[in-house]
C-alpha cells in the first residue's frame, strides 16, 4: 500500500454502491473504536479537495473480514462522526507540531 501525500493514511479502497446503484470509490481514512463498536470514515477517492466523509459500522465476519453497514440511528452516527472529527483535528494538530520542530 502507498501513502497520499495529502494524507496521513494508507490508501484502502473499497468501492460502495448507493441506493440507485451507482458504484463509487472511497478511501478508509480511518477506523476506530466508539464504546465497543468499531467504524470506519470513508472519503470520496474521486475528489481532490476532501470536505465530505461517511461513517459506517463495521460488522467483523471473522478471519480478519468486515462488511461496512449504514449508520441509521442519528445519535450514534453523530457520535461516530465526532469522534472521527476529533481525530482529524489531532492529526491536523499533529502536523502542526512536526512543522515547527
Amino acid at each position: 500500500m502507498s501513502k497520499d501525500s495529502g494524507y496521513d493514511y494508507e490508501e484502502t479502497m473499497v468501492t460502495l454502491t448507493d441506493e440507485d446503484g451507482n458504484d463509487r470509490d472511497f478511501y478508509i481514512d480511518e477506523i476506530y473504536e466508539v464504546n465497543g463498536t468499531l467504524y470506519a470514515a470513508a472519503i470520496p477517492g474521486d475528489e481532490e479537495n476532501v470536505t465530505e466523509y461517511y461513517v459506517f459500522r463495521l460488522i467483523d465476519l471473522g478471519n480478519d473480514d468486515y462488511e461496512m453497514e449504514d449508520i441509521t440511528d442519528e445519535e450514534e452516527y453523530d457520535a461516530a462522526a465526532d469522534a472521527y472529527e476529533e481525530k482529524l483535528d489531532a492529526r491536523a494538530w499533529n502536523r502542526i507540531v512536526e512543522s515547527e520542530d
